[in-house]
């Protein structure tokens, strides 16, 4: 396992690529003093007049917000509606009843509140909690299927409604360092679709887990054809945002009436106490995912930090040693719960994920780091 010379990712990162031993996100963050954010917005609005002028519902909503009513949506929803000037359809794909928090409905309820118009999509809730285990036992992965269904609902509906522009904040190529997904310009969120929650393990076990065909189309991101027939464009803001970071986001979505869940950085690994507010579930994933690759949601955290000069490498070595990989019994035991299963298949399930080249799997208990955060490992 390598580092980024610069920051915390590693090159176990699903399509990670690095140039001269430094990530995608941080030659790309390096490059950001030489260009002017004005001239990316202006560029921005060029892209955006072009995309509306072939929309086939003139009088439908100018665009789509994707939205859960975290610190991140609501933040874009505003930028969307004040900064750009324009009537944004906000569409949630909401979790079922037994997995949305009681903060995520009052946040996406703030939304609502604040004049938006919203539409909430939400998948039959017996077909999630079935699609959520037989996503854990294929891939380790507690969300896949939610993830899904999340990423698919919002082009879904746009192809639906006639509404053919669509926003999403952050380019993963550019600001976590996913190469699948690059596109034509920093802008282009049309490779979405090979976001690798997406396309590992392609669909048919989700075909085959559901009951009935029609229970599984919730999940299915359109197509290129689709996509080019309607002309539909995803487009991503963060590019043209001189103050697009989680801090930024979660002080200015609190001050629009947002809930946050302070205290639980040593519950969730979550610094910020403004993400995955809507559902806790996720919580698991983030924990599986540096069982897997070595790197978690406080890794990404500080990565962020030290991009934008706010934390140095040494000192977000510390953090990452303290928080990263955390995710309470509690949430565990939720989610054991949900799926009908116990803890003890719960570890069960998750053990044969666990990069055993990086930790030392235990029977029945969490894994144990090998590694130091930070040096490069061979096992």
């Amino acid at each position: 396992m390598k580092y980024c010379k610069q920051c915390l990712t590693t090159d176990l990162r699903p399509n990670a690529s690095f140039e001269d031993g430094v990530c995608i996100a941080c030659n790309y963050s390096g490059s950001l003093h030489e260009d002017n954010v004005s001239l990316k917005l202006t560029i921005l609005q060029d892209k955006i007049q072009k995309s509306r002028q072939k929309q086939r519902n003139k009088n439908a909503y100018d665009c789509i917000v994707g939205v859960s009513g975290g610190k991140d949506s609501t933040r874009q929803a505003h930028w969307v509606r004040d900064r750009l000037g324009l009537r944004p359809l906000l569409v949630c794909c909401a979790y079922p009843p037994k997995q949305m928090s009681e903060i995520g409905a009052n946040n996406l309820t703030n939304l609502i509140e604040m004049g938006f118009d919203v539409i909430a999509a939400t998948p039959a809730p017996q077909t999630a909690a079935q699609l959520a285990l037989e996503s854990f036992k294929q891939f380790g992965n507690v969300c896949k299927s939610t993830e899904m269904s999340l990423f698919s609902t919002v082009p879904r509906l746009a192809i639906e409604l006639g509404v053919n522009t669509i926003f999403w904040g952050e380019n993963p190529a550019l600001q976590v360092g996913d190469a699948a997904v690059e596109g034509f310009d920093e802008f282009d969120g049309n490779n979405l679709r090979r976001l690798n929650t997406l396309t590992a393990g392609g669909t048919d076990w989700l075909k085959e887990a559901v009951k009935a065909p029609y229970l599984a189309e919730h999940y299915l991101y359109p197509d290129e054809i689709e996509f080019e027939k309607k002309k539909i464009n995803i487009f991503y803001l963060g590019p043209a945002w001189d103050d697009w970071s989680n801090d930024d986001n979660s002080i200015y979505a609190s001050l629009q009436g947002l809930t946050l869940r302070p205290g639980e950085e040593l519950e969730t690994g979550d610094l910020s106490n403004a993400s995955m507010l809507d559902e806790e579930f996720t919580n698991i994933n983030m924990m599986l995912k540096y069982y897997k690759f070595g790197f978690g949601r406080a890794t990404d955290t500080v990565n962020e930090k030290i991009r934008s000069g706010r934390m140095t490498r040494d000192e977000a070595i510390r953090v990452v040693e303290k928080y990263d990989g955390l995710c309470s019994d509690r949430i565990i035991r939720s989610f054991s719960a949900y799926v009908g299963i116990t803890e003890t298949e719960f570890w069960n399930i998750a053990n044969p994920w666990v990069n055993d080249d990086i930790f030392t799997i235990r029977e029945g208990e969490r894994p144990i780091r090998k590694f130091t955060v930070g040096t490069d490992y061979e096992s």
